[in-house]
């Protein structure tokens, strides 16, 4: 689906994109904030902190479930109801969660924390409604850059609030943060009204789901995706417990942890840039933006090769793979969600935006059980992170039988020359 590009303004789109990933990056950095505070909270609130951790894989869950449910909340209650409602869902539990004594409380807290995610699919879609096709991918790739980017944001911040004010002042200024945020947000943004608008579709997304579960290109996007989100996730949660298991120190563990973000960010702008550069010179923008996507997929495969071959040698020589691996497996999130305006309709579009994502989400408690857990724990880091590379593998087959689908798709959507 692509509306007319009359009436598109290209910075006020880049305007939604920033603000829109300033709110994710607020989201984000309570994972890092939360880890930061696990002792003081432990013991303020009588709850052993094995238990507590377990309000993180509770939050992801629930950050599955919010991206499934994002697209029937726009239609039920409208743009900004759902982004205060999400908003709200963070906001509340900050200023609970430091007195809470019930675990299972607890654990409904982070659950509706979870359930922020409502506004991905949402501020993604109205981006892209504002900024020409030719920037789709580059803006996708900012907002996901800096959205992803809060987990290192977000440690730094925590620290500073928590040696200057205490812990508990961590909570209140995250909390106020995205309020603030979210205020600007909801006086500032407006919807597009498209001079040449596109048909209304009445259908929900009950409707369109069963729509889009028909389409074998749905699986192949999915089966594209996972290897992106799978390593994202297991270099943010296990990475750091990787080096403690070879030996490196602390202080050279924290160097690693900024080659991620860096590797991370580069990797999101540079597909994104990519994406929009080989879909101009296309007749068929989607067969090309899937193209870039597959090269994300052997740069995973390869990188993830790579952080093996360098365990055991110089920090330099780690922090150098830990970079390349997080710049291939980051690479998919400069791209992936470029994709869905060319392969799906007015009438699938948010739907498949919120399910797809939904699907790649489900990694984040997955791999780092599989890789860190199941595997790490025992001393098989070479069968967690070889996981990520046969994920990788698969999802690169997945993406050629998709090229093939699209080009014998009769209603490809094609550029306007």
């Amino acid at each position: 689906m692509r509306t007319s590009s009359q009436g598109k303004n290209n910075p006020y789109g880049w305007y939604i994109a920033i603000l829109s990933a300033l709110f994710g990056c607020v989201l984000t950095a309570g994972y890092p904030q939360f880890s930061l505070t696990l002792p003081q909270l432990a013991e303020q609130t009588g709850i052993s902190q094995e238990a507590l951790l377990s309000g993180d894989t509770v939050k992801l869950m629930a950050v599955v479930l919010a991206m499934w449910l994002s697209d029937p909340c726009r239609r039920r209650f409208g743009l900004y109801p759902t982004i205060l409602l999400g908003s709200g869902f963070t906001v509340i539990p900050q200023f609970l969660l430091p007195w809470v004594g019930s675990l299972p409380l607890f654990l409904v807290l982070k659950f509706l924390q979870g359930l922020s995610s409502i506004v991905f699919p949402v501020m993604m879609l109205l981006m892209m409604e504002w900024v020409e096709e030719r920037q789709t991918g580059l803006v996708t790739a900012a907002f996901n850059g800096i959205f992803y980017g809060g987990g290192g944001i977000g440690a730094t911040a925590a620290s500073l609030v928590l040696q200057k004010w205490g812990w508990i002042a961590s909570y209140y200024a995250l909390g106020i943060a995205l309020a603030a945020v979210t205020a600007l947000w909801l006086l500032t943004v407006r919807q597009r009204e498209d001079p040449a608008p596109v048909k209304e579709h009445k259908s929900e997304t009950g409707a369109a789901l069963p729509k889009l579960l028909r389409q074998p290109k749905v699986w192949c996007l999915i089966l594209g995706f996972v290897p992106t989100t799978f390593a994202v996730q297991a270099i943010s949660s296990d990475l750091a417990l990787y080096g403690s298991f070879l030996g490196y120190s602390e202080r050279q563990i924290g160097g690693v942890g900024s080659a991620v973000t860096v590797g991370m960010v580069a990797a999101c702008l540079a597909s994104g840039r990519c994406s929009d550069f080989f879909a101009g010179k296309q007749k068929v923008p989607g067969r090309a933006r899937v193209a870039v996507l597959l090269a994300g997929c052997l740069l995973t495969a390869a990188s993830a090769l790579g952080l093996l071959a360098a365990a055991g040698r110089s920090i330099s020589c780690f922090q150098a793979a830990a970079l390349l691996f997080s710049f291939g497996g980051s690479w998919g999130l400069g791209v992936f969600y470029s994709i869905l305006p060319d392969v799906f309709d007015a009438d699938t579009l948010p739907a498949a935006t919120g399910f797809l994502g939904g699907c790649g989400d489900m990694m984040m408690p997955i791999a780092p059980t599989v890789v860190g857990v199941f595997f790490g724990i025992r001393g098989l880091w070479g069968l967690g992170w070889g996981t990520c590379a046969v994920l990788a593998a698969l999802g690169a087959a997945a993406c050629v039988l998709l090229l093939i689908l699209l080009r014998q798709e009769p209603g490809a959507k094609k550029r306007i020359l």
